[in-house]
């Protein structure tokens, strides 16, 4: 279920990573080009991974099989899987790196838009 009501969130931790969500939504091929960086428990139980992409600077926050955005009032909103994903991955088509380009993960990055699309991680 998706909301547009924010939802309040404080910080957990930021030494433990769990990547298992991650994982969970986008495989790990995908995975593996974002940077774990905290968790958070939002006003409705819900502990928030944020996970952010080394090339595109952009984040995954990921709860239990749902997904947020983090909003400059500084709280969290609801929105599709597949909005967060390919949020997080906007812009990596001009994206290059000296370990290696993006042009190779374009079939795993539309896998995973289905994936999420179809309701499944």
């Amino acid at each position: 279920m998706r909301s547009s009501n924010p939802i309040a969130g404080t910080l957990l931790q930021y030494d433990e990573p769990e990547w298992e969500p991650l994982e969970a939504l986008i495989g790990r091929e995908l995975a593996s080009w974002f940077m774990w960086m905290c968790s958070v428990r939002l006003e409705d139980g819900a502990v928030v991974q944020a996970y952010k992409h080394v090339a595109t600077r952009r984040y995954l926050h990921l709860a239990g099989g749902r997904a947020f955005v983090y909003t400059p009032e500084r709280d969290y909103r609801e929105v599709a899987r597949r909005q967060a994903i390919v949020l997080a991955f906007e812009g990596w088509e001009s994206v290059t790196l000296d370990a290696g380009s993006f042009a190779d993960i374009g079939a795993a990055l539309r896998r995973a838009i289905d994936a999420a699309r179809a309701g499944f991680t």
